[in-house]
């Protein structure tokens, strides 16, 4: 780790030829702030009261920052919400870096910079979901939505008959003890609820989720009615999927919305929540 508060602290780091493909950025940032901060050129500027400048190397405990007060009991870096955290792609094909920007207050911000790939798994992927390469908890959910509900057959061709279906409406609320009982899947009503919900089963849900699905008939055309049902889902972020909790139930239970128009389908969906992913055509057909 790395630790630069003025000039000097930058050219002890280019004399030692490390860093130097990601030095010009941190460079640059510096540079930027001395602007900001201060109108006079001199070498004696120093980022005290403005907040550091921190290089992150590959062993560096990024749990536990406390010198900067990221303490372990609150998670360390990945315990704060971040200002930002962007990629830099490094000349030459030379790698990506991140840098991340952590505000204590209207005046005070420490900047952190760290080459891609030098941590554990779990601080990479917090890094790729600050900065949004990293898929969300909706796009998880909807990528198994996917895999579990679409049918294509337009490769059948009209003559078969097929039906195209697909997602059209999508709402997703986390689960929590204090979510109402009656927005639960039929299925899941009788499940233990009291002071550990759903503690029979292996693992409890993270969200739950209303869908409407919507047919095409490659003869007759869209069904302009839909069907709709709610879902028991469980996010793992470390391993970046979603899984459909109660699969058996869940594909025997009854639609709780049968056969109703767009406009009534909508209604539904949002009092779940406000629907994350819309798609009223066929997304099939070319």
């Amino acid at each position: 780790m790395r630790v630069i508060q003025n000039r000097q602290d930058i050219a002890t780091i280019r004399s030692t030829c490390t860093f130097p493909t990601l030095l010009p950025q941190i460079q640059a940032h510096f540079d930027r702030l001395h602007s900001i901060h201060s109108t006079e050129d001199d070498a004696l500027f120093t980022l005290d009261h403005y907040g550091p400048i921190i290089i992150l190397e590959p062993g560096d405990n990024l749990h536990d920052l406390s010198f900067v007060g990221l303490s372990r009991e609150d998670g360390g870096l990945l315990g704060c919400t971040p200002e930002y955290v962007h990629t830099i792609e490094l000349p030459n094909q030379t790698g990506t870096a991140y840098k991340i920007g952590v505000a204590y207050n209207d005046s005070y911000t420490t900047t952190f910079f760290t080459l891609a790939d030098s941590h554990d798994e779990t601080v990479e992927k917090w890094l790729r979901q600050k900065a949004g390469l990293a898929p969300t908890d909706n796009d998880l959910i909807l990528k198994s939505l996917k895999e579990l509900f679409e049918q294509d057959e337009t490769d059948l061709g009209p003559e078969n008959g097929g039906d195209n279906i697909w997602l059209m409406l999508v709402s997703a609320r986390p689960f929590t003890p204090d979510t109402p009982t009656a927005l639960l899947p039929a299925y899941a009503h009788n499940l233990p609820f009291d002071n550990d919900p759903f503690s029979q089963s292996p693992l409890p849900p993270t969200h739950l989720v209303r869908l409407v699905l919507r047919t095409n008939n490659l003869i007759d055309g869209p069904n302009e009615y839909t069907d709709g049902n709610t879902y028991c889902f469980r996010v793992n972020r470390e391993r970046e999927q979603a899984e459909l909790l109660w699969e058996d139930e869940a594909f025997n239970d009854t639609p709780i919305f049968q056969g109703g128009d767009i406009a009534s389908a909508i209604h539904w969906v949002s009092e779940l929540a406000a629907p994350f992913y819309i798609q009223y055509e066929d997304p099939f057909l070319k």
